[in-house]
């Protein structure tokens, strides 16, 4: 296994952020960007680049305001995570590679989500796993929005009455609020233990609306996948909601949670074929 490099970027503001790559041949001409969830679960994304099938090398952006770079647990403006990742794919492409897939987990799959209403052909494949796309979505356990702690990804806290009344505030134009903190997480950076995640960093993760437009216009490869046990989503609700809104089939990963389904063999499997014809995929 190739080890995973800490490396920086410049965003068009000036600011450095980091990213992990692991780069696994200087042959391959595809990268596959990964979004991470509300927590970046480095451990988790060291493991899918150490199973993935494709030949391609991983890189995995640290969101803004969580590692030391820059302002803890928040962001300097509403939307600033679609700069900080549109200039971070122009950067990986500039290093010479003609494929760009991009892959969302978690919560990381509603930011994608905001890149390709933006523009849809950005990325060439789209891989949205164990996707939170928005807590408004009928999909999800109550533990995904009042979460106690029973698994790896559902370790955080949501200020739910707080969040709805910045919301209202938000809606209204009144932004003096916009800083105050709207959720609590495990802080993967800092021996501290936790991290406050403020309201503009959150609501910068998610698109306003999920509509049936949102994928219509994307000629590239989606996949979608769940595991059967996560511990956040319905998985059937979830593969009824993406057929009936998206007419996007889902891939339900028999004995996947919610984090380990990044290196599930049967989830690699799947994006390993997504190029080929649906009569050439072994899972069907």
């Amino acid at each position: 296994m190739t080890e995973p490099v800490w490396k920086t970027y410049t965003t068009r503001n000036f600011s450095t952020l980091s990213y992990m790559a692991c780069q696994r041949s200087d042959q391959y001409d595809e990268a596959v960007i990964i979004i991470h969830g509300i927590t970046a679960e480095l451990s988790e994304q060291k493991k899918f680049a150490s199973v993935c099938r494709r030949p391609a090398n991983v890189f995995l952006p640290v969101l803004r305001g969580y590692d030391q770079m820059n302002s803890r647990g928040d962001v300097d403006y509403v939307g600033q995570y679609d700069h900080d990742l549109f200039d971070f794919i122009h950067y990986i492409k500039k290093q010479g590679y003609q494929r760009i897939t991009l892959m969302g987990h978690s919560m990381g799959c509603a930011n994608l989500l905001r890149l390709i209403k933006q523009n849809p052909d950005i990325g060439d494949a789209y891989v949205f796993t164990a996707p939170f796309f928005h807590p408004a979505l009928p999909v999800y356990k109550n533990e995904a929005s009042d979460p106690s702690g029973g698994g790896d990804d559902v370790e955080y806290t949501v200020y739910t009455k707080k969040v709805m009344i910045l919301m209202t505030l938000y809606k209204m134009n009144i932004h003096r609020f916009e800083k105050a903190a709207a959720a609590e997480i495990p802080d993967e950076f800092d021996s501290s233990g936790r991290l406050h995640l403020s309201f503009r960093l959150l609501i910068s993760r998610f698109p306003e609306k999920v509509t049936a437009a949102l994928l219509k216009d994307v000629q590239a490869p989606v996949t979608i996948a769940v595991g059967d046990r996560d511990e956040v989503i319905e998985p059937q609700d979830l593969k009824k909601w993406c057929r009936d809104t998206w007419g996007r089939p889902v891939d339900i990963i028999k004995g996947a949670d919610h984090n380990d389904i990044l290196y599930d063999p049967a989830f690699h499997e799947i994006i390993d074929e997504m190029d080929k014809p649906a009569n050439e995929k072994t899972i069907q």
